[in-house]
């Protein structure tokens, strides 16, 4: 996990004359401030998700992934159980992992459509990398097969 969030952290995209992060910081979290929140909301967090917010604190990846505490809920995922929903994109599609599995999801938005993204938030994050951090072509091309 180290590795993936060194990529990311370090991954710059040009723009016009300039180089700009891929990665965004809006705020920093700790150890205590995501216990605080999964003891609030009664979830345990999926596996890599809090090393992630550990250590790339709360923020947006290439403007399109943001990552911020409020964006934290419980909701009913029906026939895949409970989800918690962690991030979201500038369309308002969610993100959330399943508490059975952690497997993570696109919530699709207007119409609350759940397609399954990765097995894992780590896997998730992998395939944001080896796609070149295009989320919103990566939810085009999802939502196209779905159709």
């Amino acid at each position: 996990m180290d590795e993936i969030v060194k990529i990311i952290l370090l991954a710059k995209r040009r723009r016009f004359l300039l180089n700009r992060p891929i990665y965004k910081l809006h705020h920093s979290t700790s150890e205590a401030g995501l216990f605080r929140l999964a003891t609030e909301l009664n979830f345990k967090f999926a596996l890599g998700l809090s090393k992630w917010l550990r250590l790339a604190g709360y923020g947006d990846i290439d403007e399109s992934l943001t990552f911020r505490e409020e964006y934290f809920s419980k909701i009913d995922g029906g026939s895949l159980g409970i989800l918690v929903t962690f991030a979201r994109d500038p369309a308002g599609n969610q993100f959330a992992f399943s508490l059975n599995d952690g497997t993570i999801y696109l919530i699709h938005h207007p119409d609350l459509l759940k397609v399954r993204l990765s097995d894992s938030f780590i896997s998730f994050l992998q395939e944001l990398i080896r796609r070149d951090y295009q989320l919103h072509d990566w939810i085009t091309a999802i939502s196209s097969a779905k159709q």
